[in-house]
């Protein structure tokens, strides 16, 4: 099977020939060229060479174009980032601009359009060449973050979540105007030919409880989803975050999320029960720190124990977090090694 037919299968509920590998790359891409993160974050050539040489290292069966995956609509919306230079530092957000005691007119909030001041077209162009270049064979995806966290960088998350519990039509607010960035996005990316994915770190557990995630992640990302497939023959968006995401499975149904992160500690029986016959991939995750440091006796537990809960599942498929700049390459092809060995798919 092609990695493009192993994953249609896996969203369909059919049993693949084995089940994909599908690691986390992203700013490890830059360590592949030989350069640093915010170099290769800021060029769209670099970072499409990124994303193709991580292809080309590992085969895997699912390619992110991205970097600084959180960072590139809040930037937009007025966030500074501090870069890095050819360092090993990855971009990260240092300025909060609607912070306050007192919320932002959020009608007054301006939409970002793409232009030489942000990287809002940047890594369209570099999702294009991606897609154009490996799209017919392998499912390519572009980072974004999602309403709800691009929300909480603006605004600085003790405001927002004060926002939320004594002014919660001043939350929404923020939320409609977060969302009409990602719908104009999320366009934009589609059009290049790439998948959504909607990181949303900032709606993990246990930062929030399951009635925000509720009210204010659901709605928000599941409208940017639902448009995107309605208008898109592209990969089906899917919500990205890690924590115990188990007690959150119906929201992810919920959201239409074509993809869940689980770690291996998940309750896999109840993620099994809940996601049998819907349209959402299971990607079972192993802690990338261990691959990093080559804790190899932590890695086999992992992958054992997820072999075993997901043994005979359509429509799960191996993964790991965001594998770091410092991970060898030998290290991850070790891990993928482990991950084939271990396929108990059925397929």
């Amino acid at each position: 099977m092609k990695p493009i037919e192993r994953l249609e299968a896996v969203l369909a509920g059919r049993t693949p020939d084995r089940w994909p590998f599908v690691p986390s790359i992203y700013e490890h891409g830059a360590t592949l060229l030989g350069r640093g993160p915010s170099e290769v974050s800021q060029d769209a050539g670099l970072m499409a060479e990124a994303a193709l040489e991580g292809y080309r290292a590992y085969a895997h069966d699912l390619v992110t174009v991205g970097i600084d995956i959180y960072n590139i609509e809040a930037e937009a919306m007025g966030c500074r980032l501090k870069y890095h230079g050819d360092s090993a530092g990855i971009p990260g957000v240092i300025t909060h601009p609607l912070a306050g005691s007192e919320p932002p007119d959020a009608e007054a909030i301006a939409i970002p359009q793409p232009g030489p001041e942000n990287r809002l077209g940047l890594i369209t162009e570099a999702a294009e060449r991606v897609a154009r270049a490996v799209g017919d064979e392998v499912w390519v995806y572009a980072c974004m973050g999602g309403p709800f966290s691009q929300a909480v960088e603006l605004r600085g998350y003790d405001d927002f979540i004060m926002d939320i519990v004594t002014r919660p039509e001043a939350a929404h607010a923020l939320m409609e105007r977060t969302t009409a960035l990602a719908l104009e996005q999320a366009e934009r990316l589609s059009r290049a030919g790439a998948g959504i994915y909607l990181y949303e770190s900032w709606a993990t557990i246990p930062l929030i409880d399951p009635t925000i995630f509720g009210d204010y992640v659901v709605p928000y990302n599941r409208r940017v989803i639902r448009a995107m497939r309605e208008r898109f023959d592209t990969p089906p968006g899917a919500i990205i975050m890690g924590g115990n995401i188990t007690i959150l499975i119906d929201f992810f149904i919920e959201a239409e999320s074509a993809l869940v992160v689980c770690d291996h500690s998940a309750d896999f029986d109840l993620i099994r029960e809940r996601t049998d016959g819907k349209s959402i991939i299971v990607r079972g995750c192993v802690d990338p720190k261990k691959i990093e440091a080559g804790d190899w006796d932590h890695i086999s537990h992992a992958v054992a124990t997820l072999a075993e809960k997901a043994a005979g599942m359509a429509n799960f498929v191996w993964g790991c977090g965001c594998v770091s700049y410092h991970t060898p390459r030998e290290s991850v092809l070790k891990f993928k090694d482990l991950c084939l060995a271990a396929d108990a798919s059925g397929g």
